[in-house]
């Protein structure tokens, strides 16, 4: 993976998670575990213990209490070392605010160019469990210990939402350290 330097607070990668290139979707994974899975339900998330009448609401219908993914919580910490993690929420915004977004198709797959005010740019391909339109999951939780905060394009826009933690979503790493260093 390449650290891009956008301009920005941190860098981006200039691949997800599991991709060979710049425009693989990579692998999917729930909010705060560490390895992908061909199903994604509340019944196979790992730290889902109970529901209640509506679902897990509750911080006791889960094994444990998380509020932000950790450095043992983050799959690309562990696969890529302590240089590579999952973005805040906040950084998905700045990353919305501060760079401009252009849909398009890059090797026959659709995604946006995300151009920094430097001129670097990196591409976000269309990928998550929600067909058309691109999902990453942040590592910002809710309130609500169910839900997580992740980015999405459902109304042809990027925006900063919340989904339910079992969902199976892309993962995009930052860099706070290093400069375009190859791993």
């Amino acid at each position: 993976m390449l650290a891009i330097d956008l301009g920005l607070s941190v860098r981006w990668s200039d691949r997800n998670m599991g991709a060979n290139t710049p425009t693989d979707a990579g692998e999917l994974y729930a909010w705060a575990e560490i390895l992908p899975k061909v199903n994604y339900t509340w019944e196979n998330y790992l730290d889902w213990l109970e529901s209640g009448p509506y679902g897990p609401y509750k911080e006791t219908h889960f094994r444990r209490i998380i509020h932000k993914i950790s450095s043992f919580d983050d799959a690309l910490t562990i696969k890529h070392g302590e240089m590579w993690r999952i973005p805040t929420a906040d950084e998905f915004e700045e990353l919305i605010t501060k760079c401009r977004w252009i849909p398009t198709k890059e090797n026959n797959v659709s995604g946006y160019r995300i151009y920094g005010a430097n001129g670097n740019s990196i591409f976000l391909p269309i990928c998550g469990e929600s067909v058309g339109f691109l999902n990453y999951w942040s590592s910002t939780r809710m309130n609500s210990p169910q839900h997580a905060k992740n980015l999405e394009t459902y109304t042809g826009k990027p925006r900063v939402v919340y989904r339910a933690r079992f969902y199976g979503f892309c993962l995009r790493g930052v860099s706070e350290k290093g400069d375009n260093i190859l791993i």
